[in-house]
């Protein structure tokens, strides 16, 4: 049946004026009403007979009978009907608009929802003289319920027996109020969010507020079936449907929709791998418009203070993140803007574009180098190129002391990973490690620079002798995944392997090594070499810009090697006359950074200064 939703401005304007009062009845009719023509509930009239009964009624009638409610009042389901006295010109206006959306499903058609269902509620309810409780309505909405009125309008008859239930009769009508939900769709100049929100909407049966004809075959049969709106967004973002709720929605105007989602759209350019690309795109882009917006006050502390929004994570190492100063003072995203009070919260109208994506979901991240997820240690080959082992190198996670740095923003985790070349017969005595780090959710057409922070071996906790603390000299290479894969054995114009490898990526053998890009670890223009004995930040691409992006907020990746679009590998490179005399081969990495810039010049200048940086490890 009916629900709320599709608001229409139109019904708060109608039925201007307040509460009309009704006429004085006849004794006759007062005698009739109050069950004095029969002598059990079972011998009185359905709700719908009382209705035509009342001269007053009968616009109400009119409107009952229009839109099919006339079977729900006289069904033998119990209710309690609250009949308001309105105006044959009020009856036309509730018609004509029941008609101008009977094209939608009843679920949209706002002439039920918001009139109609706005007074009836399941069971019936009788009230006596120091009655006061709330009563949810078929729409879902709570009411105020006295001895005398019904959320303030007040009645003239109650507590009158019908054979299916109880009927009041109301002076006037009662208003519709919209909740946060509601309000998208009431509110003139958010068509653009309230169209999204609608694209996810499903509705399913509620038991419990249809009204029962009877059971055949086992199986129940509705008189009238009430559908309750279900909403994958509402799951995510919060539930601004719910009456119960208290939310406050820094909602998009059509204009900052539109140029929100032109600059974000870029920032979604899939490959042919990823099943129905352009919806996908459209979906993350118009989800990152709207999901640093909604604030759920019920969990707030002081929203004068600072605010957080839903997708706040309350963990020491990510405030920051989703999280606004001072709201209300001057440059607050809420400063200066009159809020539309609703029934569960607090709607707000941006027309600025007041939300910084890099508080949201253009933040900084970074990866431990010891997580598994994010890694693959390169095959080692022989002379003939066959496989020699799976892994070039030895890998493991160590504690690390922190204890010894000054800055503790220097590492996270307290750990990093340590890669040792593996030692095998015959082998030369300076072999060299690799490992491949791949960057989850990261965005096409924006620049990236990446960082390597580096530990030198006295930050082991391990027991026994310390290492001797030696410089690492290493080099880095660069692939990054094809937007369309190539076939198995594909060969370039000089006979080599084309082909992409087994995780989408360009052929191993066309790993670009990099420009040293850090002036402070260069040893020549492809090496670099740490210090050997502090934590290193090491800057080791800058301004990369991906052509695809890896980002899915709905699906994401449990695998990123799988998906993810940038792959950096490190290798070492120390020579036999060096090794163990004045380097090493053995690196040790807490983690990379990969920070996003929307333009190059911003990306090329910015510098890292870790005292001051907040970076994030959520949603890998």
């Amino acid at each position: 049946m009916k629900t709320y939703h599709h608001i229409s401005f139109i019904l708060n304007t109608l039925f201007v004026g307040g509460a009309l009062l009704a006429g004085a009845c006849s004794d006759e009719w007062n005698n009739h009403y109050e069950g004095k023509d029969w002598q059990t509930s079972g011998d009185a009239p359905t709700l719908m007979e009382l209705v035509k009964a009342d001269a007053d009624l009968a616009p109400f009638a009119r409107v009952v009978e229009h839109v099919g409610y006339d079977r729900v009042l006289s069904s033998p389901q119990q209710l309690t009907l609250w009949a308001p006295v309105i105006t044959a010109e009020q009856a036309d206006s509730v018609i004509a608009l029941y008609d101008s959306q009977r094209g939608k499903r009843d679920e949209y058609n706002t002439a039920i929802t918001q009139f109609v269902q706005n007074h009836i509620a399941l069971y019936g309810r009788s009230v006596s003289t120091e009655y006061k409780d709330s009563v949810r309505m078929m729409n879902g909405k709570y009411l105020l319920l006295t001895a005398s009125d019904l959320a303030g309008v007040t009645f003239s008859k109650k507590n009158v027996v019908a054979s299916n239930g109880i009927m009041y009769k109301l002076n006037g009508k009662e208003a519709f109020a919209a909740n946060v939900r509601d309000y998208l769709d009431l509110a003139e100049g958010l068509d653009s969010v309230a169209a999204f929100f609608e694209q996810f909407d499903e509705y399913e049966l509620d038991e419990t507020s249809s009204v029962q004809r009877a059971i055949v075959d086992g199986k129940v049969v509705y008189a009238d079936s009430v559908l309750r709106l279900s909403n994958a967004l509402h799951g995510s973002l919060g539930w601004i449907n719910r009456e119960d709720s208290s939310y406050i929605f820094l909602a998009p105007g059509n204009e900052v929709w539109a140029r929100e989602y032109a600059r974000f759209r870029p920032l979604f350019n899939y490959g042919d791998q990823q099943e129905n690309r352009d919806s996908v795109a459209d979906l993350n882009a118009h989800f990152a418009i709207i999901r640093g917006r909604l604030f759920n006050r019920n969990i707030q502390r002081s929203i004068e203070d600072s605010i957080y929004n839903t997708n706040y994570v309350n963990y020491r190492g990510y405030y920051g993140l989703n999280v606004f100063d001072r709201p209300y003072d001057a440059g607050g995203i809420l400063n200066g803007l009159t809020p539309k009070v609703c029934s569960n919260g607090l709607v707000y109208v941006d027309n600025e574009g007041r939300i910084d994506a890099k508080k949201t979901f253009l933040q900084p991240r970074y990866i431990l180098a010891s997580s598994a997820r994010t890694r693959t240690t390169p095959q080692l080959y022989d002379a003939n190129n066959e496989i020699k082992s799976a892994m070039n190198a030895t890998v493991r996670s160590v504690a690390a002391d922190t204890s010894m740095f000054k800055q503790q923003s220097l590492l996270k985790e307290e750990n990093f990973l340590e890669i040792e070349p593996l030692v095998f017969s015959g082998s030369i005595k300076n072999g060299n490690s690799s490992m491949y780090f791949y960057l989850p959710n990261t965005f096409s057409n924006l620049y990236y620079n990446v960082y390597v922070v580096m530990v030198p071996a006295s930050a082991s906790t391990d027991a026994g002798s310390a290492p001797v603390q030696l410089p690492v000299r290493f080099q880095v290479y660069y692939n990054e995944r094809l937007a369309t894969p190539r076939s198995t054995g594909a060969k370039d114009s000089q006979g080599r392997d084309d082909a992409n490898d087994d995780l989408g990526f360009t052929a191993p053998n066309r790993d670009a090594v990099l420009a040293v890009q850090d002036e402070a670890f260069k040893d020549d223009n492809r090496h670099y070499i740490t210090t050997g004995t502090d934590v290193d930040v090491i800057c080791i691409d800058r301004a990369r810009k991906p052509a695809l992006s890896y980002y899915n907020y709905f699906t994401s990746s449990t695998t990123p090697t799988k998906e993810a679009v940038m792959r950096y590998r490190l290798t070492t490179d120390v020579t036999a006359r060096n090794l163990e005399k004045t380097q090493t081969n053995v690196m040790r990495i807490n983690r990379i950074i990969y920070i996003p810039f929307e333009t190059e010049e911003e990306a090329k200048a910015f510098q890292l200064d870790l005292s001051n940086f907040k970076e994030y490890n959520i949603g890998l």
